[in-house]
């Protein structure tokens, strides 16, 4: 198990197109801003299959997902890609439209002691959350007081599992670590769209 340090390039991509059974497409990513935090919790089915007064088997497959994510700020061009906000000439308008459908994802700096050397060294594991809605539930605004205090939002994430092919599993997300910051940058760039293409599959 790997210890957490650290997070890096949150970034996002819009769903173009998703067909059950098929690979989601997304448009052109872009990076959110400097991340703070994120919060992950899975929900998970809770079932438990009983005789002869003990439990004979149990269940705890993913149901589902939220994410708390905290950056340092966004801008209204980034809350009109991710909530969904309308764009009126200069202005922006929050209507009762849903958030669109997104990918989102972003690199998790950890340590890990190495197995052959003994030598703890620090990792990168990029991860990738196929399909979820952001919404922006609360903000707070104060006068500036004797010393400033920064307050930055949190936008809190609903996850929908997906049917990528004809195996009907229902996925949720994608990991992998890497050794390289460099290399999870292109990883995580590739899932979200950012190398330039009009589009991209996974």
């Amino acid at each position: 198990m790997k210890a957490n340090i650290g997070m890096q390039h949150p970034v996002f991509a819009p769903i173009s197109s998703y067909t059950p059974g098929a690979a989601i497409t997304y448009g052109a990513g872009k990076v959110v801003a400097e991340a703070i935090a994120a919060s992950v919790s899975w929900n998970r089915e809770s079932g438990s299959f009983r005789g002869d007064d003990r439990e004979l088997d149990s269940t705890n497959g993913v149901l589902g997902y939220t994410i708390d994510f905290e950056s340092s700020g966004v801008t209204d061009d980034i809350r009109q890609s991710m909530l969904g906000e309308v764009k009126n000439s200069s202005e922006y308008e929050i209507t009762d439209a849903s958030a669109p459908d997104i990918g989102f994802g972003y690199i998790r700096v950890m340590r890990e002691t190495n197995k052959t050397t003994g030598v703890v060294e620090e990792v990168y594991e990029g991860w990738w959350f196929r399909k979820l809605k952001f919404s922006l539930n609360s903000e707070e605004t104060r006068t500036k007081g004797e010393s400033t205090e920064w307050r930055t939002p949190t936008l809190n994430g609903v996850g929908a599992g997906v049917v990528t092919d004809n195996s009907k599993t229902i996925r949720y997300a994608i990991h992998e670590t890497f050794s390289s910051l460099s290399d999870a940058y292109t990883w995580l760039d590739g899932k979200a769209n950012i190398s330039g293409g009009t589009t991209v599959t996974t």
